[in-house]
């Protein structure tokens, strides 16, 4: 036979002791059962034997002891009692002889009767008629006439007989007579029933005498004690345990006579009961050995077969695990509690992971990533509800965040903040966990239980006040909310949210801090007809505005033609599209001013950042701030450099042709630029007109020339292109206050005097 391994000795060993044991006990049971049965049952018949040999033999003696009593009463006897009887009176001997026969009759096998005439001195018996002696009267009288009673039985130990004597007359003192049965105790054995030699009937008499004992051959007889308590005690019959204190312990089944007060005893030995336990103990011992080998191939087979999976296990354990261990149950229960361990680092990564868990099941929710199967186990395993009328999807987003405390760096962190208030706001059965999509977008699938439409807007109005109404007080931040379609399957998340995040785009019409619901503005959204309105006019003047650095006329211009795109376009799409083309032309204004293309924070492009923001206040600082005044700026500063050249050439100009013909048509021909453009930028630049600088320049010239030389008046207004001496000096005192010569006489003189 194959070699057993050890795990199959540890199953089968335990099998057969605990068969072992439980067939122990039950046989014990059985045998104590079975024994305790047969010993009443022994006992029973026992007692039921001794009242019936107590029934037997007093049938006899009472037959017997009713027959003497009758024919004593009889007249008959009470004559020849009282008289001699000789050898001659045979008749009357033969009567009497007949009548004794005929009451030995009555009792058991060899029984005889004595009949004795104390008065007539004789005595008849089996041997015949006899005259008493002398020596035979003193007898008789010591032996019987002594005795208590009228009628008494008694044991003759001496002849070993049970005799019956009556005295009579019965109510007389002075007896005359005495009838003597004689039963011989051999006799009595025919009569009473002899149920087993080793419990043989003991008979007592009430003096404690035995008078009859079955097996005369057994010497053992019932101890006087017992007899005595039987004697004096009240039971009439029963059982009860004899136990001489470590010599012999036995059971005695007795029955107490009410007829003369003899004691009837059986005596039932341990002998006995062990002779009648023997069938019940060999069967015992035969089943308990069917039932040991059943219970071994039962064992044998159960052990082999529970062992099964055991081997089966082996297989998928290492080798290395083998090693140093006493047994396959020790290496098995090692392998369990690495593989409980390892699930237990699991389920400690999953629980510390739950959150992480929850919010990866919503984006994939919401990114249509699973089916119903895998979304029916997500609710079950994140313990969400699984129940409800229609679920919605709330999507929040920030205003803008610019112009305010926060930069762009903290977007995402405010975003994961009102993620949290709405988590904390909305009852927990009446959401599945809000999740940040990106960083512009909160979404949370909003559970309504009841079937009322108006009662789910009512709800969802107050929710999204009260989450508005907590960002602006803790972050003093906007936020508008987008509501999608109602919808009643999970696997719609991913088209509820983009309605949501659709119907936010209608922000752009009607503000911050919007509750939008899609079913609203859905008809407006899906509308295709796109509206070619674009307010061209304004635009142009805007870029005249930029062109000419006109900063606040631009911002008026600015503020109307936003105003009308928002206006005149009513679709979200149409707005789009309009802005963009305002923000081509503006694009390609740059280009043609050759200007740089514009840097957006965090390196996005103009059309990206335009097309994230949300609202047209928004919209319009953004164009302003990022577009038009650098515009304006850029044109500025390059104007100005542009116009200090020009302004150097004419100054130039002047300086070196003063004592010329000079005029603006001149220079401008000459610079090839146009005679206004020269004189709004010279005009700009020295804050005075073209021919007021140059009038100005030749009258210092005038009055240096007057000063340092001795030229005439004439000579200087010639010089100065003055048409006459008399023009220059009506000029010169205009403006001086005196003549051309007077002011060099007192300028002279000055000099002298310095």
């Amino acid at each position: 036979m194959k070699h057993k391994p050890r795990y199959f000795y540890r199953l089968f060993i335990p099998f057969v002791l605990v068969g072992t044991l439980a067939m122990l006990l039950f046989n014990g049971f059985a045998f104590l059962f079975t024994k305790d049965s047969l010993e009443e049952k022994i006992i029973y018949e026992k007692q039921e034997n001794v009242v019936q040999t107590m029934n037997t033999l007093e049938q006899k003696l009472q037959a017997l002891d009713y027959t003497f009593n009758s024919y004593i009463h009889d007249s008959s006897y009470k004559n020849y009692i009282s008289n001699p009887l000789t050898p001659s009176q045979f008749d009357t001997y033969q009567l009497i002889d007949k009548q004794l026969n005929y009451i030995s009759s009555f009792g058991p096998s060899r029984t005889t009767v004595e009949l004795v005439s104390l008065e007539g001195n004789w005595m008849i018996n089996e041997d015949g008629l006899k005259q008493l002696t002398t020596e035979q009267e003193d007898e008789i009288t010591a032996k019987y006439l002594s005795l208590p009673n009228s009628s008494t039985w008694f044991k003759d130990e001496q002849d070993n007989r049970i005799k019956l004597v009556k005295k009579t007359p019965f109510y007389q003192t002075l007896k005359s007579g005495l009838l003597i049965i004689d039963i011989p105790i051999k006799s009595l054995s025919n009569v009473i029933y002899k149920h087993s030699e080793t419990s043989p009937i003991y008979i007592y008499n009430q003096d404690g005498m035995l008078v009859y004992q079955s097996n005369s051959d057994m010497e053992d007889t019932i101890n006087e004690k017992t007899i005595s308590d039987l004697i004096n005690g009240n039971k009439q019959a029963g059982v009860i345990d004899v136990d001489l204190k470590g010599k012999e312990r036995y059971k005695v089944a007795f029955s107490k006579s009410g007829y003369n007060g003899w004691i009837y005893i059986s005596k039932i030995s341990d002998s006995e009961f062990t002779q009648a336990m023997k069938p019940t103990i060999i069967g015992v011992v035969l089943m308990s050995v069917f039932m040991l080998v059943v219970m071994i191939i039962i064992a044998y087979v159960s052990s082999d077969y529970f062992s099964k999976p055991i081997r089966e296990l082996q297989k998928f354990i290492p080798k290395m695990q083998k090693d140093g261990v006493k047994d396959e149950f020790e290496m098995i229960s090692k392998s369990i509690r690495d593989v409980i361990e390892k699930n237990q680092s699991l389920e400690n990564i999953v629980t510390s992971q739950h959150e992480q868990l929850k919010t990866l099941f919503m984006h994939n929710l919401f990114h249509g990533r699973m089916n119903e199967r895998e979304i029916s186990e997500g609710l079950y395993d994140f313990n969400y509800p699984r129940h409800w009328s229609c679920l919605y999807v709330l999507v929040i987003q920030f205003d803008s965040i610019d112009n305010c405390e926060y930069t762009r760096k903290d977007k995402d962190l405010l975003l994961f903040s009102v993620n949290q208030i709405v988590s904390e706001m909305i009852d927990k059965e009446e959401q599945l966990s809000p999740t940040v999509i990106d960083s512009n977008t909160q979404a949370t699938i909003f559970i309504c239980k009841d079937k009322e439409y108006d009662k789910h807007v009512l709800l969802i109005n107050q929710f999204a006040e009260k989450i508005q109404e907590t960002v602006r007080k803790i972050f003093n931040l906007s936020v508008s909310v987008g509501i999608s379609s109602p919808f009643e399957v999970l696997t719609e998340s991913e088209l509820a949210l983009e309605q949501a995040v659709e119907s936010l785009k209608y922000r752009l019409k009607v503000g911050k801090e919007s509750i939008i619901y899609y079913e609203s503005v859905s008809a407006i959204i899906n509308n295709n007809q796109i509206n070619t309105y674009f307010p061209k006019m304004l635009e142009n003047q805007l870029f005249d505005n930029i062109k000419l650095g006109e900063s606040d006329k631009a911002k008026e211009t600015l503020h109307q033609l936003l105003a009308d795109l928002f206006k005149l376009n009513k679709n979200p799409h149409e707005l789009e599209v309009n802005i963009m083309r305002f923000l081509n032309d503006l694009m390609s204004l740059m280009q043609i001013m050759g200007m740089d293309t514009l840097v957006i924070e965090d390196h996005k492009s103009l059309y990206h950042a335009i097309s994230e923001m949300k609202t047209s206040e928004e919209i319009e600082l953004f164009v302003k701030n990022k577009i038009v005044y650098p515009m304006i700026d850029t044109i500025s500063e390059r104007t100005d450099s542009q116009y200090k050249s020009i302004s150097d050439k004419i100054i130039h100009i002047i300086q070196s042709e003063y004592d010329t013909e000079l005029s603006l048509e001149i220079i401008a021909s000459r610079l090839h630029y146009n005679k206004n453009y020269l004189s709004s930028i010279f005009k700009k630049e020295f804050k005075q007109s073209f021919s007021e600088y140059l009038a100005l320049y030749r009258f210092d010239m005038a009055k240096k020339w007057l000063k340092e030389t001795n030229l005439s008046v004439r000579v200087i207004s010639e010089k100065l292109q003055y048409n006459n001496s008399q023009n220059f000096i009506r000029s010169f005192r205009k403006i001086e206050g005196t003549t051309p010569g007077k002011y060099r006489e007192l300028h002279r003189e000055d000099s002298l005097s310095c």
